[in-house]
């Protein structure tokens, strides 16, 4: 998704694939939950060191690293690059759509939560409730519901609708499902 932004966007596809390929790898970092850190700026200052570490030179280094700093949905930095935008939307555009559902099921098996929870509007899922109590349903009004109006290209912006469309859907017959609505 990335390489086919870039391209329809005019990015550098060079810093974009490098990103993509790099963004999350301190991801695992965050995810232990041991400390606190915002896997977006590890994952950029570890991009960077394995790129110069590996032949590329502090430029090339320096716009990777500054697309992944700015590619988290709740991080500090925004994106200000067109390749840090590319970046931002294709990992959005990953979290939405049938394979957001897909993700976001295959997470609420992998924390065994539960399927289906009523939802509650305004809330904010904190670390300890989000592998406690959190589902799908939680992570759709929390956040995915919320990505259509944050993307930055014009291309994401058109992919945003159809795959929000078909979320928006999805969560709404599960709803009526749940509640035994047939009609």
């Amino acid at each position: 998704m990335a390489e086919h932004l870039a391209q329809q966007e005019g990015g550098n596809a060079e810093v974009v694939r490098a990103a993509a390929l790099l963004h999350d790898i301190a991801r695992h970092e965050q995810d232990r939950g041991t400390v606190e850190i915002d896997h977006a700026e590890v994952s950029a200052q570890d991009a960077a060191a394995f790129l110069i570490a590996n032949g590329a030179d502090a430029g090339f280094a320096d716009q990777v690293a500054d697309a992944i700093r700015s590619h988290r949905f709740r991080g500090a930095a925004q994106p200000q690059t067109l390749e840090a935008k590319i970046l931002y939307d294709a990992d959005k555009l990953d979290s939405i759509g049938a394979v957001g559902v897909a993700r976001a099921y295959a997470i609420c098996g992998l924390l065994n939560q539960k399927l289906y929870s009523e939802p509650q509007p305004g809330a904010v899922a904190t670390r300890q409730q989000h592998n406690a109590e959190h589902t799908p349903v939680d992570e759709y009004h929390v956040k995915l519901k919320h990505l259509r109006a944050r993307f930055f290209t014009p291309t994401a912006q058109k992919i945003a609708q159809e795959r929000h469309a078909y979320m928006e859907g999805f969560f709404a017959q599960l709803t009526r499902e749940v509640k035994g609505e047939w009609e």
